[in-house]
C-alpha cells in the first residue's frame, strides 16, 4: 500500500513508492529509494512538494509473523563464524590504521591481507560474503567499517575479473586505504551532519584524496595504491574530483575501488536493510559514462547473482523470492510470490521495496 505525503512530514527512512519525476521528465529518486538528508535535498531544490511513500503501517501488518531474510542470516552459524573473524580482522586493521597515522609506523601489508583473507577464507562462495556483510549491524567505528567492506567486495571483483593473486591482494590494500586520507581531516568537520558543511568544509573534505596519496606515497606503497587512494572520487567522465581527470587517466585499481567504495557506501546502513536495487539500477543508467564498462558489468552481473533465493517486499504489497535475474535489466529480476511469477522487467509499475 501507499499514500501521499507532504515534503515537510517525511522522515528518515521512509520509502519513496514510484519513481520521483522531475519538470524536465527525468527520474530524480528511484522508487524504493530510503529517505534519506541527500533525497530530502534533491527533493527541495527540485521543488517536489509531495511524493508517494510505502504506507509501513499496513508494510507491517502484511509482515508480521515473517521471517525476514536478515534475520536468518543473522541466527546460522556460519554468519557467527564470519562476523566473529570479521571482527578481529576490523580490530586488527583499526590498531594498524592508527598505528601509521600516530605514530607513523610502516604499513604491515602481509599482516593485513592474511587477517582479510582470514575472513575470506570463512566464507564457500560471494553469496555469503555479500549475505554476511548485508547482515552486519554498524555498532564498529563506520570509517573503519567502511574500509573493510571496499577491501572486501574489491577482493571479490578482482577475482571475478580474473587478476593474478599478486594483484588481487593490492587492489584489497587500495580498497582498505582508499580513504585513509580521512584520518588527517579535522575532527570537527568529521563530526559534522552533511547538511551543515558549508562549501569551504566541502571543499576540505575533498583534500582528503591528496593527503591519502602523499601518504601511502611515503610509505612506498604500490603505486596504484597510491594513486587509488588520490583518484577514487574520478569519474571516467571527467565529472568527479579532485582532478577532473577523464578514463585512461585513472588507474585500473582505481576503478575498481570505486565501485565497491560505491556499493558499500549507498547500501549499507545502520540496520542492514537498504534496499540495493535502486543503487543498481544507478549503476545500470550511468555506468557507461561514470564506471568503467567492462568492470561495472562484471561487477552487476555477480553481485545479481548473489541476490538469486533472496525474498523481497513488492509494491503491491506482495512477499516473493528473487529467482531469476534478466540479464538486460539487471534491477527488476523475476521474482515467485507464491503460485506467481513476477517478471519485473514486463510489469514496470511493480517495484522491489526492501529485503525481508
Amino acid at each position: 500500500m501507499q499514500k501521499i505525503i507532504k515534503r515537510k512530514d517525511l522522515k528518515e527512512n521512509m520509502i519513496i513508492y514510484g519513481d520521483v519525476i522531475n519538470t524536465y521528465g527525468s527520474v530524480l529518486i528511484n522508487s524504493g529509494t530510503v529517505i534519506d538528508k541527500r533525497a530530502l535535498k534533491l527533493l527541495e531544490n527540485n521543488n517536489i512538494y509531495e511524493v508517494r511513500i510505502l504506507d509501513a503501517e499496513n508494510e507491517d501488518k502484511r509482515l508480521e509473523g515473517l521471517e525476514t531474510h536478515l534475520e536468518e542470516i543473522r541466527k546460522t552459524t556460519k554468519f557467527k563464524e564470519i562476523n566473529h573473524k570479521y571482527t578481529l580482522c576490523y580490530s586488527n586493521i583499526q590498531s594498524q590504521f592508527d598505528d601509521v597515522i600516530d605514530r607513523d609506523k610502516k604499513v604491515d601489508k602481509q599482516e593485513i591481507i592474511s587477517g582479510i583473507n582470514t575472513v575470506l577464507n570463512k566464507v564457500d562462495n560471494t553469496n555469503e560474503l555479500f549475505d554476511a556483510l548485508y547482515g552486519m549491524q554498524l555498532k564498529q567505528n563506520q570509517m573503519y567499517m567502511h574500509s573493510l567492506n571496499t577491501a572486501l567486495i574489491s577482493n571479490v571483483l578482482a577475482r571475478w575479473l580474473n587478476f593474478s593473486e599478486k594483484e588481487i591482494n593490492d587492489i584489497t590494500l587500495a580498497g582498505l586505504f582508499h580513504d585513509i586520507g580521512m584520518l588527517m581531516m579535522p575532527e570537527e568537520l568529521l563530526l559534522k551532519k552533511e547538511d551543515e558543511l558549508t562549501k569551504a568544509d566541502k571543499e576540505m573534505l575533498e583534500k582528503h584524496t591528496i593527503y591519502g596519496y602523499r601518504y601511502l606515497m611515503k610509505h612506498e606503497l604500490n603505486r596504484q595504491i597510491g594513486l587509488t587512494a588520490l583518484t577514487h572520487h574520478e569519474k571516467i567522465d571527467g565529472s568527479g574530483y579532485p582532478l577532473q581527470i577523464m578514463s585512461p587517466a585513472i588507474c585500473t585499481y582505481s576503478k575498481i575501488v570505486t565501485i565497491a567504495d560505491a556499493y558499500d557506501e549507498l547500501t549499507l546502513t545502520e540496520d542492514g536493510a537498504r534496499n540495493p536495487f535502486s543503487l543498481i539500477y544507478e549503476f545500470e543508467k550511468y555506468g557507461i559514462s561514470k564506471y568503467d564498462t567492462q568492470y561495472i558489468m562484471v561487477f552487476l552481473e555477480g553481485i545479481m547473482d548473489t541476490y538469486i533465493g533472496c525474498d523481497v517486499l513488492l509494491s503491491d504489497n506482495r512477499v516473493g523470492r528473487i529467482i531469476y535475474i534478466n540479464k538486460s535489466d539487471m534491477s527488476r529480476p523475476t521474482v515467485k510470490c507464491g503460485d506467481d511469477y513476477v517478471d519485473l522487467s514486463a510489469e514496470k509499475e511493480i517495484q522491489i521495496i526492501k529485503f525481508v
